[in-house]
């Protein structure tokens, strides 16, 4: 499954959206700091999520 997803940061202010195959893998990433557009607004939850079969179908949806 490919993921596309919500994160809202616990500032409140701010929103990201990105793709993944991994949802709780790539939520820790951002919560690490390992993104750079995410990392100073850390810490990230997860606001909501929507599965696809394949990749081209999520980042179309993302796209979108």
């Amino acid at each position: 499954m490919h993921y596309v997803y919500i994160l809202h940061s616990e500032d409140g202010e701010h929103f990201y959206t990105g793709h993944t195959n991994d949802l709780q893998a790539r939520l820790a990433k951002h919560n690490a700091g390992c993104v750079s557009h995410t990392a100073k607004f850390k810490p990230w939850t997860i606001k909501g999520y929507v599965a696809f079969s394949d990749q081209a179908r999520a980042i179309a949806f993302e796209n979108i």
